[in-house]
């Protein structure tokens, strides 16, 4: 009988433990930002269906949140957690950004009042980064010691692909003109300089 329950991972990755959860404790500062943005800008912008989405993706990007919370305690960072609830129960609540360039960048963004560049700095640049980064940590940690990160990465990654889908479905809708296009490419890229000298959502580590 041929050896079938094959398992070809790998251990050992790019990062130690302290340097996991750093990168985790940015990752979720950042769900933050989409969460709390979300959840202010979808009582305000006109067009009713980004209202839905809006309201919808908020309640995902809090989910997300909560999970990078439970593998916090996991990797030693127990701040804000109940340490009498059972372990797969636990939770952090520690989220802080790399810097505070990186801090600013999020400022801007939220601060936005017009409809079409809220979606544009929230889905094409800050969403568009961190899925970059969350496969970038996908491909580079210890996929046997770090399974759990790898596990709820995949799983926030399902929603956030498709939070990006939509979210240049519903530009391509409301960037019809010359004008607008060019003011939210513009606005995209103001938004991405900021981004870029914060060295991105680890702070360019």
């Amino acid at each position: 009988m041929p050896e079938l329950a094959i398992d070809t991972r790998q251990v050992g990755g790019a990062f130690s433990v302290d340097e996991n959860a750093r990168r985790i404790i940015h990752y979720r500062f950042a769900e933050n930002v989409c969460m709390t943005s979300e959840g202010a800008w979808a009582s305000t912008c006109p067009t009713i269906k980004v209202k839905f989405m809006l309201g919808e993706h908020c309640y995902q990007d809090a989910i997300h949140s909560f999970w990078l919370g439970q593998r916090l305690p996991e990797l030693r960072v127990i701040e804000g957690a109940d340490l009498d609830a059972p372990p797969a129960l636990r939770s952090s609540t520690k989220a802080e950004p790399p810097n505070e360039t990186f801090l600013k960048f999020c400022e801007e963004l939220q601060l936005q009042d017009d409809e079409l560049l809220r979606l544009v700095g929230l889905y094409r640049v800050l969403k568009t980064h961190l899925a970059v980064y969350y496969r970038h940590h996908l491909l580079v940690t210890d996929q046997v010691c770090d399974a759990p990160t790898v596990r709820l990465l995949r799983h926030i990654l399902l929603e956030e692909e498709e939070h990006l889908k939509w979210g240049q479905a519903i530009y391509e809708e409301l960037a019809a003109s010359p004008e607008r296009r060019r003011e939210a490419l513009g606005w995209q890229l103001h938004l991405e300089e900021l981004l870029a000298q914060s060295g991105g959502v680890t702070g360019g580590r």
